[in-house]
Parts: structure tokens; C-alpha cells; sequence
């Protein structure tokens, strides 16, 4: 079941599926974003302040919308949550040709009529239509021949505990998405070690059964950072190093990060994550470094550096990654008797290669709104610390600059090294140098925002988690799925 969440601008599509989200059998779903708008899960974070730093809207081109249409093609789960743009242009009548469903949201009953028959008009099945509003009293008018009410209070930042709505379209999505039906499952003829998200989850506690609204049980797994010693100590147990290792379905990138930290520890050389887009494992690599390195195919780095810490952001430099630029891509080199804050709107495969490819005293990875994570130390009570900032480093006033700028210019390649080029790029990295100086404090002191407490790890069996949905606030799951560049959480 592929549906499109659809209405126009600032109508909380993207906070409707956040909460949707949060009430999804984890083991049965994939989003897609069909729009350039620059958010992911994290967007709804509770930081909208930093959020709004960092998000970065891209734009609508012909090889995005191939690219989004070929995913949502790709998908093999059974439900599939696409969000495009708030407009009915001829990209967002491509991207419904390659759903069957879809649920309008809007703030405006013509807009909202407009929608629906633009959905309906290209052949998909209206299975929600909503009006959304900030205040008000939410209410569901009627079940058929679709769910239609109103919806209230989608705001960033914030999941509704106790929404009838989303209750109710949720149920509606697991029945007609036949999310009970088994089927089978090509990975268990894999020969290895394979790790699955859902199953993990719940073998450490993270995982639980919600019952819907008419009484069918879904598994749904939230990840905290207080899984991250657990997950290195499940390895050491779990891992033949002399066996392959298949990551699948992991979707909140502090926790892919950490596993493949926690697999490389034991020896293993051959780890794969799932990657919904392609619908293929992709090999978690050792990447190559380079002293001084600016650029590579397809990435820029931009470094900042003091004594004890280097803050590392990434950006895509072409409008597609791909595989092929995967495969030769090199990484700066550091030292590794530093702590390395990684920052970046990528792959969650890129990012765990990364991350996995430097030994650094302590690694970090970041999720605006939410702080930095640490996925590997060299003392494990440091694992799964979550820090406001670096040591150090204005972290705000870079990310303030550059979405002000768009991107921090960086030195171009310069491919010759005749006497010319060298004083060339010789100029080029003392201005870099000179304009990276401003974000130098030493008045920065990181803030712990939360830290792995013995308390904090559940210790709950499967059958007691067997409940119907009563969810928190503070429980929001800080995942992001790993079918879209996001910033590392």
C-alpha cells in the first residue's frame, strides 16, 4: 500500500506523519520524501530553533523526481508513507502514478476539495481527508466511504498522545494494508549474521505491541540512546567475526552508527546496511583518508578544529549521490586522539561508513533539535551521551552562516601542482583558515543533555509489553528512516 500525504503549503503534512509514525508497526513501513523541502524525522524534533537553522529546502528536477519515483517502485514493504510538495504540479501528478492511495490535509475547505479530486482524478483511493487546524476540537465526521474529521494542534515539535484521528487512520492502514498476512522472507536464506531492527529492539527492551483500534497487534520499536552500551555488548555476543553481517531495517542512524561500531569491534570485515531506496544491502566501507582533503567525489568537508575536538560537516555536492561515487569516495584524514562531531544531510549508509572508517578518542553524530551522540568511545561509559554543542566551537553561528551563504564556500580542487596551483591552493586554505577562526570560543562549554543511567535501560519482557497504545510525549521516536539524507541522530 503506497499513499500519498498531500494538501497545500503549511498544512502539517510532514508532522502528521511524524505522529503517524510514532504508531507504526516498525517492521512494516517505508517513507519516502518526494519533496526537496530539506526535512526528515528529525524535523520534528523538539529544538525547532536549531531545526530551522539547519534545514535546507533543495528543489524540484527532473533526475529527483525519477529518483523518488524509482523508490517508491522499489518498496517492498507493505506500507509506504510518500510526502510531496504542497502544490498540484506535474512532478506530484508523477509521483501519485506510482501510488494507490492517498489522504489530503488542509486548512482550506477548497483547497481541500481541489486536492481530493486531483487524486482522485488520477485513478488512487481517497482513504483520508482532513481539515487541519491549530485550535479547535478534533473531530472525525464520518468512516466512509474514507475517514474525514478534523485534526488539531499539528505543530513541530509535538506528538498527539490521544488523537481519535490518527488512531483511526491508522487502523485503517493496517487493515487495508493486510499488515497481518505473512509472507516470506528472502534475507532468512542468508548465510551470516543478520541483524534486524524489530527483532533487536525488542530483544533489548526498546520494542513493544500496540493494539489498534480494532484490536490487531502491530510491533513498534522506539530507539533511545540508552541502547547504544547494549547494543555494543549484544555484539560481542552475537558476532562470529569470521561470518558476514546484514544490517536491515534500521532507521534511527545513532543506532545503524553504533552497530556497525560495535560489528567492526569484533572483527568483522564484511557489514551491509539496507537501503529501502535501492532495495539492496550496501557495504558499510573502510574509506581511504587524505591529509588536507577538501573535496571528494560528489562530497565537501568543512573542519573546524582546537585542541581536543573537530567538528566535521558534509555536504552533497551534486544533486544525486550514487553508488559509484560511494565506491571511490576518501575522507580527510584527522587525528584520532581528538573528539570527531560529525555533521551532515546523508545517506545513513554514508554516514555509518564514515563514521565507522575513523578511530577517533570519541565519535559524535548529530540530529538538530536533539544534540550530538556518542556512538563510539574509547570509554564506554561516555556511550550514548548526548551533548548540546562542541567544546569550544559555535556551532549556531556556523550553521547561521550557512544557511545564510546557502553552503560555506570551500577552496576548489585544483587538479595540477605546478608552483602556480600550490600558492594557489596555499591562499585559498589561509582565507578558509582566517574565516573558520570566528567560530573559535573557548567561553562554549557542551551541556550533557542526557546520559545512559541504569535506570534508563528497560528491562521489560514481551509479554508485559503487550498493551494498547499509551505512548508519551518524551517517548517520540528520534529515528529517521533510512530511505533519505538526514543528518546524523
Amino acid at each position: 500500500m503506497k499513499i500519498v500525504f498531500c494538501g497545500p503549503p503549511h498544512s502539517g503534512k510532514s508532522v502528521f506523519i511524524a505522529n503517524l509514525i510514532d504508531k507504526m508497526p516498525t517492521d512494516a513501513y517505508t517513507i519516502i520524501r518526494a519533496c526537496p523541502d530539506g526535512e526528515g524525522t528529525w524535523s520534528n524534533n523538539k529544538n525547532q530553533d536549531e531545526t530551522s537553522i539547519v534545514r535546507k529546502k533543495g528543489k524540484f528536477t527532473k533526475s529527483f523526481i525519477d529518483d523518488a519515483c524509482q523508490a517508491i517502485d522499489n518498496q517492498t514493504n507493505k506500507i509506504v508513507l510518500v510526502d510531496v510538495g504542497g502544490v498540484m504540479s506535474k512532478e506530484n501528478e508523477q509521483v501519485f502514478q506510482h501510488c494507490d492511495s492517498f489522504v489530503v490535509l488542509s486548512s482550506d475547505e477548497e483547497k481541500k476539495q481541489a486536492w481530493l479530486n486531483f487524486g482522485q482524478g488520477l485513478g488512487l483511493k481517497c482513504i483520508g481527508c482532513l481539515d487541519s487546524s491549530l485550535e479547535g476540537q478534533e473531530k472525525i465526521y464520518s468512516r466512509l466511504p474514507y475517514l474525514q474529521g478534523r485534526i488539531v494542534g499539528l505543530e513541530r515539535g509535538e506528538i498527539l498522545e490521544n488523537s481519535q484521528v490518527i488512531n483511526a487512520i491508522v487502523s485503517d492502514i493496517i487493515q487495508k494494508s493486510k499488515y497481518g498476512e505473512k509472507v516470506e522472507n528472502i534475507d532468512d536464506k542468508y548465510v551470516g549474521t543478520m541483524i534486524d531492527d524489530t527483532e533487536l529492539g525488542f530483544e533489548l527492551g526498546y520494542g513493544k505491541e500496540i493494539l489498534t483500534e480494532d484490536g490487531t497487534p502491530i510491533k513498534n520499536v522506539k530507539w533511545s540512546e540508552s541502547a547504544i552500551p547494549q547494543i555494543y555488548k549484544s555484539m560481542q555476543e552475537k558476532i562470529d567475526h569470521e561470518q558476514p553481517v546484514m544490517l536491515n531495517g534500521i532507521r534511527a542512524n545513532f543506532i545503524l552508527c553504533a552497530l556497525c561500531k560495535a560489528v567492526k569491534k569484533q572483527g568483522v570485515e564484511n557489514i551491509s546496511a539496507y537501503d529501502v531506496r535501492t532495495k539492496s544491502y550496501i557495504p558499510i566501507r573502510d574509506f581511504p583518508k587524505k591529509k588536507g582533503l577538501k573535496q571528494a567525489d560528489g562530497l565537501s568537508y568543512n573542519i573546524i578544529e582546537n585542541k581536543e575536538n573537530i567538528f566535521m560537516d558534509i555536504d552533497i555536492t551534486k544533486e544525486q549521490y550514487s553508488l559509484e561515487d560511494y565506491k571511490h569516495c576518501v575522507l580527510p584524514q584527522i587525528k584520532n586522539n581528538k573528539n570527531l562531531y560529525i555533521s551532515g544531510k546523508i545517506p545513513l549508509w554514508l554516514l555509518a561508513s564514515i563514521s565507522t572508517s575513523y578511530d577517533a578518542n570519541k565519535i559524535f553524530t548529530f540530529q538538530p533539535g536533539k544534540g550530538f551522540t556518542c556512538v563510539s568511545s574509547i570509554n564506554e561509559k561516555d556511550l550514548g551521551t548526548i551533548v548540546d554543542s562542541v567544546n569550544g566551537i559555535n556551532i549556531n553561528k556556523y550553521f547561521e552562516d550557512k544557511k545564510e551563504k546557502n553552503n560555506i564556500k570551500l577552496p576548489a580542487v585544483i587538479e595540477k601542482q605546478g608552483v602556480l596551483s600550490r600558492i594557489k591552493t596555499w591562499f585559498a586554505n589561509r582565507r578558509e583558515n582566517k574565516d573558520k577562526i570566528k567560530y573559535l570560543d573557548d567561553s562554549i562549554h557542551s551541556k550533557v543533555v542526557a546520559q545512559v543511567d541504569s535506570n534508563d535501560i528497560p528491562r521489560r519482557s514481551l509479554q508485559d509489553s503487550l498493551h494498547h497504545e499509551t505512548s508519551k510525549a518524551n517517548e517520540q521516536s528520534l529515528s529517521s528512516n533510512n530511505n533519505e539524507r538526514t543528518y546524523s541522530e
